[in-house]
């Protein structure tokens, strides 16, 4: 029986209160090593974010001007909040459908919805449509206060804007739900999206033009679907580009979310089969 702190020495319960802290923390030590790969992904993704600002550095060591902004208008705080933004999708796309399962396995209730004759593919439509209109509610309004409170220049077209981010967010999902199906069997960690999600803020031109990258990272920044579609983005908002005008970028998500959308859905429905296969399906 554990003595009350009441009727320990100071010494003793000092002692009692540090082994305790050391459990606590061997616990949490052996948790980390037995999700090897997302520790091993959370040690690379340390390493290219430090990559990722010695990039964003080198653009900033311009001054005051900035030619590969110009096809934006060459305002700079402009391209900054559009990348941000458009990060909120790529967030969302990727991540929402593993959210959704890991958060109905905690509740217990996975199983029980897949028994109510709900498909699995219908579930984690239902749940990343309402992520997806929450995201796009808070990111208009922090794109209008934010046009407003800093003058910035905009010159938007609505028609060319929606549809690229509707085809960003499709060419996505699709990865989100390779994602999840992974998620199904590992439980903690998932190299897809985490791939795709290091990829972007590095090689996509977020925080900094892809043109300040060295060869081979520009020819891979050019195969990312986040890439085509941030450029299309920024033009839409920046220079009231039109569909036309995009519509080579329009076409590459287009193919792009023809190939990860049905790959997305066997990932998941392969992943769903092996986890209950292996009784594993309402663990995390």
């Amino acid at each position: 029986m554990e003595t009350h702190p009441s009727k320990m020495s100071s010494s003793t319960w000092l002692e009692a209160a540090m082994y305790k802290g050391y459990l606590f923390i061997k616990r949490g030590i052996v948790t980390m090593l037995s999700y090897r790969t997302a520790l091993v992904l959370g040690i690379v993704g340390s390493f290219i974010g430090l990559l990722q600002f010695s990039f964003m550095g080198r653009f900033l060591t311009e001054g005051n001007s900035f030619p590969a902004l110009n096809a934006y208008g060459g305002n700079l705080l402009a391209y900054l909040i559009i990348g941000t933004a458009f990060t909120s999708f790529v967030g969302v796309s990727l991540g929402s459908f593993q959210n959704t399962i890991r958060s109905e396995q905690q509740m217990g209730t996975l199983e029980y919805l897949l028994i109510t004759n709900t498909k699995l593919e219908l579930l984690l439509s239902y749940s990343g449509l309402v992520s997806f209109l929450g995201t796009l509610l808070n990111v208009t309004l922090l794109l209008l206060v934010v046009i407003f409170v800093f003058d910035i220049p905009m010159e938007v077209n609505l028609a060319g804007a929606a549809v690229c981010i509707l085809l960003t967010i499709t060419s996505l999902s699709g990865i989100g739900l390779m994602g999840a199906g992974i998620i199904m069997v590992t439980k903690v960690g998932d190299p897809v999206t985490w791939i795709f999600t290091t990829l972007t803020g590095l090689l996509s031109g977020v925080l900094f033009p892809v043109e300040y990258l060295p060869g081979a990272l520009k020819a891979i920044s050019m195969l990312l679907p986040t890439t085509h579609a941030l450029h299309a983005l920024r033009l839409t908002l920046t220079q009231n580009a039109s569909i036309e005008q995009i519509s080579s970028q329009l076409l590459f998500l287009l193919i792009a979310s023809a190939i990860t959308v049905p790959l997305g859905f066997f990932s998941i429905r392969a992943g769903f089969n092996k986890a209950r296969r292996d009784g594993t399906l309402a663990h995390y």
